[in-house]
């Protein structure tokens, strides 16, 4: 059996090797120790062909989405060094290089965000801390830019919401959901921001779970469009023409993922309904009276 899984073993590995990543051990059909081993290395093999078809797909949409705004910057300067002649009309142009450039850095920014919270690293910040506070903080930060779209932003939160994670990287996720919620709502529409803490369930190994969600009256997905919208540089086609990068849920998915928890999709109808789901540890119960004193 032994000799059998190495020969296979350099079989398969050597192909690899060689550019051949759909290569696999073949399976006896006995159900034997050999072909679990053999499983177990196929279904490494897999996950291993899986994230390398992420990277090729993630990296032409990086090259795609970076091109465009540095061809654009460097077509408008290029324009502007042959046609420009007044001060104005110069500075008009290297403004919109700026505005190009700008949007190239929130697409590094946000990608590098990405790969330091898919490590982990940021588990060293996670604390009890009353989630409400740290949503009112951004609710309040969006006020302004809600209001200048005439669109209303109602919550439903309770009094008190002990949460143990990254209160930054929390903040960052709400920012995130209601950018897009507002971004792709019609002016004098409403959105609605809810938190609620669920109890745990019968035999459950958390301590409940917090649940927050954005609701709003805008475009909307369809069901295609949800199961690829946490994909890197994903746009739906009803909303090219919003200017965004298509990384906004990404960075959410990525945070969730963090804290262990889900996010989920749903349609509004009309509109987009946002949630995430994330498990409260079993100490829970303990912060909560510490939070309330």
């Amino acid at each position: 059996m032994v000799h059998r899984i190495l020969h296979f073993l350099h079989q398969t590995t050597n192909a690899i090797m060689h550019g051949d990543l759909s290569q696999r051990i073949p399976l006896t059909g006995n159900e034997d120790k050999s072909d679990e081993v053999a499983t177990a290395i196929n279904a490494m093999l897999d996950g291993i062909s899986q994230q390398m078809d992420g990277i090729r797909q993630t990296s032409n949409a990086i090259a795609h989405d970076l091109r465009a705004p540095i061809a654009r910057a460097r077509a408008e300067l290029e324009d502007a060094v042959a046609h420009a002649h007044t001060e104005v009309a110069l500075r008009t142009t290297i403004d919109h290089a700026i505005a190009h450039l700008d949007h190239v850095t929130s697409i590094c920014d946000a990608l590098l965000r990405i790969a330091q919270i898919e490590t982990g690293s940021r588990h060293s910040a996670f604390t009890w801390f009353d989630l409400i506070p740290a949503l009112q903080d951004i609710l309040e930060l969006y006020a302004a830019v809600a209001e200048d779209r005439e669109i209303t932003i109602k919550t439903n939160f309770p009094e008190k919401l002990p949460f143990y994670g990254d209160r930054a990287m929390l903040q960052q996720a709400m920012a995130n959901m209601l950018d897009n919620a507002i971004k792709f709502s019609p002016a004098q529409s409403l959105i609605t921001c809810s938190a609620q803490v669920l109890s745990p369930k019968r035999h459950s190994k958390n301590g409940g779970t917090i649940q927050l969600s954005i609701a709003d009256r805008g475009l909307g997905m369809t069901p295609e469009d949800m199961a690829h919208a946490t994909k890197r540089f994903f746009r739906a086609e009803q909303s090219r023409h919003i200017a965004g990068s298509g990384l906004g849920l990404s960075v959410v998915q990525a945070i969730v993922q963090l804290h262990d928890g889900q996010l989920h999709l749903a349609d509004n109808n009309p509109g987009l309904i946002v949630r995430i789901d994330m498990p409260l540890p079993r100490t829970e119960s303990d912060n909560v009276t510490e939070i309330n004193r």
